[in-house]
């Protein structure tokens, strides 16, 4: 028997060893692409979530992301905006922290495996306002059909509702032209023999006989009606607005000098403080509309502090400028009135604009509606803010 270092016993170590050598080249080499197509893979996988990251960032969309234990992986730019929170701030945090009570849909879809899809509800933001929604939940699944996480997105229904209810008041401004103007005859008519017969007998009586005082409260009444129904007509007629190049730093102070004169001994009671951004804010409006609009504000909040107070005129100039209060973005001048006074609560503050709603003892309530409409028919907007006894600031904008 061949012994160990035989020939024969040499030749099969080599060809043992080659065999090995080649064995391990081979694995080298399937591990050399094994690595590389984990690499790709990798890659790949890396800008696939990538570019998933930034499909639900870039969404018209709010959109929030959690894990298989219900905590935040990603809650995207509108989201964050309609929410109010700052997507660094909630990550790893529980569902709830964003979401409230209404969590619950999003904690059933990741636990029951149950789909919403096209539903409504109410969320509430980080500053306690509620805001109409429309959701979709969906859970989140492996190639193997392991759950990973859920996924809600859902659509802000504010700017909607406010559509809808502009489309609303604009059907009911028409029905009350119309019978604006039908009342406008009917009343002026009678008004007008009212009137000439009142004339007649304060005419007829002597300076001192009590009942001249009696007619002329009469006569008085008749130019409140006339006054009501000319108010009337001109809220619902449509606006023939005279546009042209004006400075709204020189329209302000017009008006607050006709607002001193009217003020009279109440003036020595206000402290006004102009805060203007420049010297000159040129935009394109109709001089007198703005100057009316400017004169009932600072009315207004002179009569909300019947006390005395502070008075701040702001004007500003803003390029580009987005304004969730006013819902448009456009290059403006913005302008704000804000008081020390009253206030009003959340209620008032929704009816302000609506035509005929009043605070005020004598007034028509068509002084902030037609404001409004003048504003919105130049293209910008308005908006109020205020807390009851904290005062009240009222803001509107003209695109320039």
């Amino acid at each position: 028997m061949p012994s160990e270092s035989s020939p024969e016993a040499l030749h099969r170590l080599q060809a043992e060893n080659e065999d090995l050598k080649q064995r391990f080249d081979a694995l080298t080499k399937e591990l050399k692409t094994s690595r590389s197509q984990f690499r790709k893979n990798l890659a790949e996988k890396i800008h696939l979530d990538t570019y998933l990251t930034g499909i639900l960032e870039n969404l018209g969309s709010g959109a929030i992301t959690v894990d298989i234990n219900g905590r935040i992986t990603l809650l995207n730019q509108t989201a964050s905006t309609v929410l109010g929170h700052a997507a660094a701030d909630v990550l790893g945090c529980p569902c709830e922290t964003v979401l409230g009570e209404q969590a619950a849909h999003l904690r059933l879809t990741l636990e029951k495996g149950r789909d919403f899809q096209n539903q409504e509800k109410i969320l509430t933001d980080a500053r306690g306002r509620n805001i109409p929604v429309r959701f979709s939940t969906t859970c989140l699944h492996t190639d193997t059909g392991e759950v990973l996480g859920a996924v809600e997105t859902f659509e802000d229904l504010s700017r909607l509702q406010e559509l809808a209810e502009q489309a609303s008041r604009v059907n009911t401004l028409t029905a009350l032209g119309e019978m604006s103007a039908i009342i406008a005859h009917e009343i002026r008519n009678p008004l007008g023999g009212i009137g000439g017969f009142a004339g007649l007998l304060e005419r007829d009586l002597d300076v001192d006989d009590p009942r001249r005082r009696l007619v002329k409260k009469i006569i008085e009444g008749i130019g409140g009606l006339n006054k009501m129904v000319s108010s009337l007509l001109n809220y619902t007629r449509p606006l023939q607005l005279n546009v042209r190049s004006i400075d709204v730093v020189e329209i302000v102070e017009d008006c607050l000098g006709f607002f001193e004169i009217d003020a009279g001994s109440r003036i020595d009671e206000i402290e006004i403080e102009r805060r203007y951004g420049a010297d000159v804010l040129p935009c394109k409006a109709d001089p007198e509309q703005i100057q009316q609009i400017v004169l009932n504000l600072l009315h207004n909040a002179v009569q909300a502090m019947p006390g005395g107070g502070s008075l701040k005129i702001d004007l500003a100039d803003l390029d580009a400028h987005q304004d969730e209060r006013a819902n448009f973005n456009k290059p403006c001048v913005s302008l704000t009135i804000s008081d020390t006074g009253i206030g009003m609560s959340e209620e008032v503050q929704s009816k302000l604009f609506m035509p005929f709603f009043t605070t005020k003892e004598g007034g028509n309530g068509l002084g902030l509606a037609t404001s409004k409409k003048v504003i919105e028919a130049h293209g910008g907007g308005i908006a109020v803010e205020s807390t009851e006894g904290k005062g009240a600031a009222f803001t509107i904008f003209i695109p320039k």
